[in-house]
């Protein structure tokens, strides 16, 4: 029996492992995520991207646009999908779910589970306290810590858009296959695996900072602007 083909699949599976950042309390890499990075990785590149007026753009730009994008798309379907809720944004409805799923949470931890900046956060938790929603407590070992819980009313406003945040989750994969749901998920891991630390870490000064900091290898590290042919701006 030849193995040649076992050979090309055991280095292609020690390459992709290494993509894999240590996680000790993890089982280790899925076999959903190395099918998702095996499609990637050797399947011909794909045509040049072009933009919404037709014309040719760098791949990186409209990564940018696209997920831009879908992010206000999902703003705009989350307003109807709450319109019957007393839940104003969809950010109430997730800073409610994940301190449901977590409590009693710091201040904090949840805005920084949701990738906000402190005064956009404090802004929410304050409309969600404000509305009896969330109630806050000091903490057992830190009395100058305030850790919230939902409350009654909260837990019912939570539960009762639950539907309908589910189905807007599903509207939002469209109509992708359950292949290619994986495998946007893994490149969407391994995308936010390469920014958490960036927002979770000391933060840079300045852009000049970031990019010094940050910018990928082969990345162009020059800041001399590029003409921009169409109207697709992020």
């Amino acid at each position: 029996m030849k193995y040649a083909l076992l050979t090309q699949v055991l280095t292609l599976l020690e390459e992709f492992e290494a993509t894999i950042p240590a996680k000790p309390e993890a089982d280790g890499p899925s076999m959903e995520a190395f099918a998702a990075w095996l499609q990637v990785r050797v399947l011909p590149a794909p045509a040049e991207p072009v933009g919404r007026a037709g014309q040719p753009q760098e791949t990186e730009v409209v990564i940018g646009q696209l997920v831009t994008y879908l992010y206000r798309y999902l703003r705009g379907y989350s307003r109807l999908a709450l319109a019957d809720s007393p839940l104003l944004t969809i950010d109430d409805f997730t800073y409610l779910a994940t301190t449901f799923g977590h409590q009693p949470l710091s201040k904090t931890e949840l805005i920084r589970r949701h990738i906000h900046e402190i005064p956009t956060g404090n802004e929410i938790i304050k409309r969600l306290l404000a509305r009896e929603f969330l109630a806050e407590q000091p903490s057992t070992t830190d009395r100058r810590r305030k850790l919230l819980t939902v409350t009654p009313g909260g837990q019912q406003a939570l539960f009762a858009s639950m539907g309908p945040m589910r189905q807007l989750a599903h509207l939002a994969a469209g109509t992708l296959t359950a292949q290619e749901r994986s495998q946007l998920v893994y490149l969407l891991q391994k995308l936010d695996a390469f920014h958490h630390p960036i927002f979770a870490g000391p933060r840079p000064d300045t852009f000049p900072d970031l990019i010094s900091r940050h910018l990928p290898p082969g990345a162009p590290d020059d800041l001399t602007p590029q003409a921009d042919t169409t109207s697709d701006s992020v």
